[in-house]
């Protein structure tokens, strides 16, 4: 089982006289970041003292521990330890999950293990009042936190909304939108720490629809999702995938082959943004990071520890959606001569006004992707502005303050919404064989666009449990599911 150690990760700066003996980039926190890019900290060290003193709560007391409120609550944990300094779980600790890559820990065990501190019940003596509440579940009567937010998901949709503004969705939903609904609610809470002038963010009500951003058409029940998927790069974006592919509930995962593609190995750095990495990772290949993960839900995972590149090939008996998450524009652009039947791309924004926006692009589409004109400017990307901080590095650490300026800011939450997008456009693909070529979604402003699929696509697909998993059995199928038929 993959599972971060215990305890709170160690976010190292250069002090005055240190030699570095690794990139600054290999160990600074990339959420703690913001702070740096934005011109709000007066040095790098500030920042990251700045990020430690911040705190939430997550209360958990009032939902059901099915498959959805158990991906809600892990996914709440993990993606907050990695933005706030400090994280309070209020949840049944004895509880023992039975699903997810924690499944066979208690929730306090896995709160522990997040690097979380965990109560059984609402203190004001332990829960600090001044810190923003995320609620998984219907909020108590009586008041706590300054700020008090609710998730919930309801079909494919995922939504956070003021704790005072009622029940809301009845959060009969499936596992995508309940893991989606978690991590926007981080991200509102997040929101009212930095206290940006003129934002809502935290005092609104936001909802994501996964099946068609920007709209309140809502899709059909998942019955089936793809029965093979590939994923390319796995750093915040794979692991981001990896984390939601480990909640689907198939009926056999032992038949659903999932190929993981990456070279490189884990610094520490990227705990902050992988959710699979743990706060003091050794330095062992992503790839066997993620198969652990991957394997202990039950999959079939095949390793390429090789880059991308113009001999890459899909088989023409391959059925694979592939997933990519990488940070540079060649493998991207090769994606269509690759030759996977469906291709899913994402991309995050880097600065301070554009880290919590995503696109995505999918492929078999009418201009294929060495042709997409985002991706065929090769200029290089221009040194933001220099801050306090980054003069202030630059004075003892210059080629330091050079790579912290062309790093991009990111948060697990960020990750975790935007894999939930791209999965259940993967699911689209199979349900019903459409999707969007082109999503672009701004959390700060929640504006979404979206433009229709121009490619087709028909893959096999592999059967989903109902909620109830208890009172069913029974084995994947494959079916070639058509427009026609369906």
């Amino acid at each position: 089982m993959v599972a971060p150690a215990a305890g709170t990760a160690t976010h190292l700066a250069p002090a005055s006289g240190d030699t570095m003996t690794s990139s600054i980039t290999d160990t600074f926190d990339r959420t703690a970041l913001l702070g740096v890019h934005e011109g709000t900290r007066a040095t790098v060290t500030a920042a990251l003292d700045a990020q430690a003193k911040t705190g939430m709560v997550i209360v958990a007391t009032g939902m059901p521990f099915d498959l959805c409120g158990q991906a809600a609550l892990c996914t709440a944990v993990a993606t907050a330890v990695r933005a706030f300094g400090k994280v309070i779980v209020v949840a049944d600790g004895p509880v023992e999950l039975t699903y997810g890559p924690y499944r066979g820990l208690t929730i306090a065990e896995m709160t522990e293990r997040e690097g979380a501190e965990h109560t059984d019940q609402l203190d004001p003596s332990v829960v600090p009042a001044e810190l923003p509440f995320l609620h998984l579940g219907d909020p108590p009567a009586e008041p706590g936190g300054a700020v008090r937010i609710r998730a919930s998901w309801d079909g494919w949709n995922a939504s956070v909304s003021p704790a005072e503004a009622g029940t809301g969705p009845s959060r009969e939903g499936n596992v995508v939108a309940a893991i989606a609904a978690a991590a926007l609610g981080v991200h509102e809470a997040f929101g009212t720490i930095r206290e940006r002038p003129g934002s809502d963010v935290g005092w609104r009500t936001i909802t994501l629809n996964l099946w068609q951003p920007g709209t309140d058409i809502d899709g059909p029940t998942p019955t089936h999702a793809p029965a093979a998927w590939w994923l390319v790069g796995l750093g915040h974006l794979g692991q981001a995938y990896a984390w939601v592919l480990s909640w689907l509930p198939y009926a056999d995962p032992a038949k659903i082959e999932i190929v993981l593609q990456d070279i490189q190995r884990v610094v520490q750095a990227n705990h902050s943004t992988g959710l699979l990495t743990p706060a003091s990772p050794a330095p062992i290949r992503k790839t066997r990071l993620a198969a652990t993960a991957l394997e202990q839900a039950g999959y079939d995972v095949v390793i390429l520890d090789r880059r991308l590149d113009e001999t890459s090939r899909a088989q023409p008996e391959d059925y694979h959606v592939a997933l990519l998450g990488v940070d540079t524009l060649q493998p991207r652009r090769l994606i269509s001569q690759v030759g996977w039947k469906l291709a899913i791309d994402a991309g995050l924004g880097i600065g301070p006004a554009d880290f919590n926006a995503m696109i995505l692009y999918r492929f078999p589409a009418k201009v294929p992707s060495d042709q997409l004109l985002p991706w065929n400017n090769d200029a290089p990307r221009q040194r933001r502005a220099t801050t306090a901080a980054l003069a202030e590095l630059e004075q003892r650490d210059p080629c330091g303050s050079v790579e912290l300026a062309g790093t991009a800011v990111g948060a697990a939450f960020v990750g975790a919404i935007t894999a939930c997008l791209a999965i259940a456009q993967g699911v689209r693909g199979v349900q019903t064989e459409d999707g969007f070529d082109v999503i672009n979604l701004h959390l700060q402003s929640g504006d979404a666009f979206q433009a229709p699929a121009t490619g087709e696509t028909s893959l096999p697909a592999a059967r989903l449990l109902p909620l109830q998993l208890s009172n069913l059995d029974g084995g994947l199928f494959l079916q070639r599911c058509f427009r026609r038929s369906c």
